[in-house]
């Protein structure tokens, strides 16, 4: 996977900013949307199951409850997820944590439709530290300053990865998409800034990176070029999935590291 945009040490990633995308289907064309996020932290895994909406509804996406929904893992071990009573549609399982290198099986019942998917976990990545520099720079006459954030790591030289960033800044998410693989920094200690935030003194920053597997890594890609904003952008479509039947959406299994830190 080539990389959009160089930032230090030839790590290289690929932004956009996220956005809304009602697609014009019909009443009769409704699909259900699944969501599904496994993470190796407690209480953090989930599937959220919607129906798409016709592009003339202004209300948010149906819920879709009394589903069945589980998890099997390939010793053959099967979680159940059950729909949260304070929100119809997440389904959650207390226990579950995703471990290193094992296979994921999800399906869905609802509706008489069966919904399918496999997605596999890589190894846990690790963040050495979060820091930030000062910058200040002029502009039409004006001089501005923010400061630049930036995460070290080191990277597993023995498998191919494929990484997504997120960055919260006063616990608000910033709404652009980091991606990246290790073409160029496969097995080595890197570092590499977040273009697009602009945090001041006394904010707090969080950041989460998330591995996962090329299918999951594909279908990120592919929505960040839907939600490419050019005028020159081609025509929405829908993102490569790993999700079988009737249904939009995606099904990803994700080893996770997290930092923070406050600018002062």
């Amino acid at each position: 996977m080539k990389w959009l945009t160089a930032i230090l040490l030839g790590f290289l990633l690929f932004s956009s900013c996220e956005k809304v995308i009602v697609l014009p289907l019909n009443e009769a064309d409704r699909l259900m949307v699944v969501e599904a996020v496994l993470k190796d932290v407690p209480n953090s895994s989930f599937v959220k199951l919607s129906k798409t909406s016709s592009v003339y509804e202004q209300t948010d996406f149906e819920t879709v409850s009394l589903a069945e929904v589980t998890v099997t893992d390939k010793d053959g071990t099967i979680y159940i997820f059950s729909e949260n009573t304070l929100g119809s549609g997440y389904y959650y399982h207390p226990n579950f944590v995703v471990e290193e290198h094992q296979t994921y099986s999800l399906k869905v019942l609802s509706e008489g439709e069966e919904i399918t998917a496999i997605s596999s976990s890589r190894s846990k990545p690790s963040i050495d530290s979060l820091t930030y520099t000062f910058e200040s720079f002029g502009f039409g006459g004006e001089e501005f300053e923010t400061y630049l954030m930036e995460y070290h790591s080191q990277e597993n030289g023995n498998e191919t990865n494929q990484y997504r960033l997120r960055i919260w800044v006063n616990e608000k998410e910033i709404e652009i998409y980091y991606l990246g693989d290790d073409q160029f920094i496969n097995g080595q200690y890197y570092e590499a800034q977040f273009f697009g935030t602009s945090p001041e003194l006394g904010d707090s920053v969080r950041i989460e990176m998330l591995e996962m597997d090329q299918i999951m890594y594909k279908y990120y890609i592919g929505l960040s070029n839907e939600l490419d904003s050019s005028p020159f952008s081609a025509a929405p479509s829908n993102p490569p999935t790993n999700i079988v039947g009737n249904a939009l959406g995606y099904f990803g299994v994700f080893m996770t590291d997290t930092a923070s830190t406050i600018i002062q």
